[in-house]
């Protein structure tokens, strides 16, 4: 069975991928509050499925400064996630680690810059072991890319290599609270067509 396309799956398997989100989310706040070493909140996602040529209009922010970390996914489960973080997003998380001010995020230092790979590595690998957990497939991680750009530019390389595959994204929102501020954060992740359908054929076995 060939899936390329997350229109085939069923309202059942919509619902998996949904507490799929809420394992996910389990992850990122023991692994993020091991990281910042203190307590760190994410609300229950919001997952949804978006046509590429609606996904601007979804987010908003097309023309918005971005920090976007980009993790190739391989093994049994192959594609590619994004991390997106706006500018507020970012500062808050270098001042809080670093302890210092990104005064222009299109020049960060390599520490800096190493933080959000690594954030966005917690992130979006929080998300893929509880896929993985909960179909058996093994996958691994390449070493995540950091892009600070607009958001139209930094999505232009995975639209461009996974529109061919599918024309459906997996969006997931996360709503973050450190101390007495709030982001917004958001994962897409791209499957590769042999991928969907091997998840699709695990979690109905």
């Amino acid at each position: 069975m060939q899936m390329g396309n997350f229109d085939d799956l069923d309202e059942e398997l919509r619902d998996i991928l949904s507490e799929l989100g809420n394992i996910g989310t389990g992850n990122a706040v023991t692994s993020l509050a091991e990281m910042m070493g203190h307590s760190f909140e994410i609300k229950a996602p919001k997952l949804r499925f978006v046509k590429y040529q609606d996904i601007f209009q979804s987010m908003g922010i097309r023309d918005e400064l971005q920090a976007g970390i980009l993790v190739d996914v391989l093994g049994e489960l192959r594609g590619m996630f994004l991390f997106l973080m706006d500018e507020s997003f970012s500062r808050a998380v270098l001042e809080q680690m670093l302890e210092e001010t990104a005064e222009d995020l299109t020049e960060l230092t390599e520490m800096q810059v190493s933080l959000l790979r690594e954030l966005g590595n917690i992130i979006c690998g929080s998300y893929l072991r509880a896929l993985s957990c909960l179909t058996g497939l093994e996958t691994d991680v390449a070493v995540p890319d950091l892009c600070i750009d607009m958001a139209g530019a930094i999505m232009g390389v995975p639209l461009a290599r996974h529109l061919k595959v599918s024309d459906n994204i997996l969006m997931i929102e996360n709503e973050f609270h450190m101390g007495n501020q709030s982001f917004v954060g958001r994962i897409l992740f791209w499957p590769e067509a042999d991928t969907l359908s091997a998840v699709v054929e695990r979690l109905k076995g």
